[in-house]
């Protein structure tokens, strides 16, 4: 009998395996991996990230070298033009096969080195469900990752908790609703990417006087959905992830990232802008009382519950359905060390490919951060926007001491 290979899953994990949400970790390489160095990779990975051996049909069962190389792919290539996009895809052969771990690594030798010492490049594939930005972090850097393999749900503020689970069964009632008969966001999806200094980042969040937190929430609400532009809105929602003690609230234990949402009046002009994020940002996280988190982990609780009872209310068009405008991860820094990454150097790419929903995740690193967009296509004819806001500064400081 085929067992369920969700059922030591918590909610949040079941919630983001339905989804088919996929979370990529990339870099190019000083030289070129062979066949063993990718399976020692696979092997490094199961030891730092043993949740990793989990949520499949062999879940429990040795892994063996067959079952390993199973999972990698190997290609020689004239050059790395084209990369990290060329490669980046909605990971969907990381739930191909039931009965293998749910993550892949995939690996371009180049012909020869690029000028810049470029040998090859690297992309892991991992089911959401399994880990974090948080994770990702941490493995850049051959450090432990670990999670507990089954774990329950944190107690909640009786009050909060009590309150939120009535709104939080609404709520599910009413996505199921509008899942099922609404398309948000028609796609097609497609990824697109942006390497940017750190320096300059630093540099312009001193000029408008704001956080770097801010000033990047701001670069992305504003490339997607500026003011004054055809795709331009009034008001930008966005839900974005933090990493805290969830105000203890009802929270799963598993995940440690938290969601928030904010909205952003919208403004013409980058500097009104990007101060009027900066404040929300501010005002939102001062008034944070873990009741969004209780609301949210019922809300999916009663999910669950309910795809036993109405398994064909649950289809794939219902887990796409995300009401707001943009997703913004902003993940804790990748700093490449260790034997796990040794021979990978920066940028660093990560984020996740979520259908159904525009996104960007954040990666910053020693000395450059990357912009990792998976966004619908019509939108991808605004990312020069970021290209200018982010190379503005540059062109001004250069003719200040003329």
């Amino acid at each position: 009998m085929h067992s369920d290979p969700t059922a030591g899953f918590t909610d949040m994990q079941w919630y983001m395996y339905r989804q088919r949400n996929v979370a990529f970790f990339a870099a190019f390489s000083r030289r070129a991996f062979s066949d063993a160095d990718l399976l020692a990779a696979a092997r490094g990975l199961l030891a730092l990230a043993p949740q990793l051996g989990t949520g499949h049909a062999g879940a429990g069962a040795r892994l063996t070298d067959a079952v390993l190389r199973a999972l990698i792919y190997r290609e020689e290539v004239a050059s790395l033009d084209g990369f990290p996009e060329r490669w980046l895809d909605r990971g969907e052969a990381v739930f191909a096969d039931p009965a293998l771990p749910l993550f892949r690594i995939r690996h371009a030798a180049a012909a020869a080195p690029s000028a810049d010492g470029r040998a090859g490049f690297l992309l892991v594939q991992v089911a959401h469900a399994l880990v974090e930005g948080a994770d990702s972090a941490l493995l850049s850097r051959s450090r432990s990752a670990a999670h507990p393999v089954r774990a329950g749900t944190a107690g909640a503020v009786p009050f909060v908790a009590a309150t939120a689970a009535g709104l939080g069964a609404v709520l599910a009632g009413l996505h199921l609703l509008a899942g099922n008969l609404v398309t948000a966001r028609p796609g097609p999806f497609a990824f697109a990417t942006r390497a940017v200094p750190r320096a300059v980042l630093s540099d312009l969040a001193r000029r408008y006087g704001v956080r770097q937190r801010a000033l990047a929430f701001a670069l992305v609400t504003h490339t997607l959905f500026g003011a004054g532009t055809p795709a331009g809105k009034r008001r930008v929602t966005a839900t974005y992830s933090v990493i805290d003690a969830g105000g203890g609230a009802a929270r799963d234990s598993y995940m440690r990232m938290r969601m928030r949402v904010a909205a952003f009046r919208n403004r013409v002009e980058f500097g009104a802008y990007v101060g009027a994020v900066d404040r929300r940002l501010a005002a939102v996280e001062a008034g944070e009382s873990g009741f969004n988190d209780a609301m949210n982990a019922q809300g999916i609780r009663v999910h669950r519950r309910l795809s036993r009872l109405l398994p064909f209310a649950y289809t794939p068009r219902l887990f796409e359905f995300m009401p707001y405008d943009v997703v913004i991860g902003l993940i804790p820094p990748h700093r490449l060390g260790g034997g796990l990454t040794a021979d990978l150097v920066e940028p660093v790419y990560a984020g996740a490919a979520l259908e159904g929903a525009n996104a960007c995740v954040i990666v910053p690193g020693r000395r450059q951060v990357t912009f990792n967009f998976y966004v619908q296509q019509k939108l991808l004819a605004r990312l020069p926007r970021l290209d200018a806001a982010l190379t503005a500064p540059l062109s001004s400081r250069s003719g200040e001491g003329r």
